[in-house]
């Protein structure tokens, strides 16, 4: 099976700030509840437990071109978004709504 959303979006961060892409992974996931309820909460149930403290505000020192670098990575991985959102994914994961995810984490 295919992987998805978080996946696609830790490849921008990897991409652009050399983030592992492991840690990457977790780092979107944490930000992906509209997605994947449960599974973040479970996530952050985990971490909790195990405290465990993920890096945040990553992206705040990022300049535009930067981050839209970041999101073209990201967006590129169109296999990884209709895995996770389905044909019209692209209707669903606008580059404003990547960013926004983005600026989150």
């Amino acid at each position: 099976s295919q992987v998805g959303a978080c996946h696609a979006l830790s490849y921008g961060l990897s991409f652009i700030l050399d983030v592992h892409h492991g840690i990457g992974c977790c780092i979107a996931f944490d930000q992906l509840e509209e997605f994947y309820p449960e599974g973040v909460a479970e996530f952050k149930a985990m971490m909790e437990r195990h405290q465990i403290e993920l890096p945040r505000n990553i992206t705040t020192s990022l300049n535009d071109d930067e981050m839209d670098r970041m999101i073209s990575v990201a967006l590129a991985l169109e296999p990884l978004w209709e895995n996770c959102l389905g044909s019209n994914w692209r209707e669903l994961m606008t580059p404003e709504r990547a960013r926004k995810l983005y600026e989150r984490m």
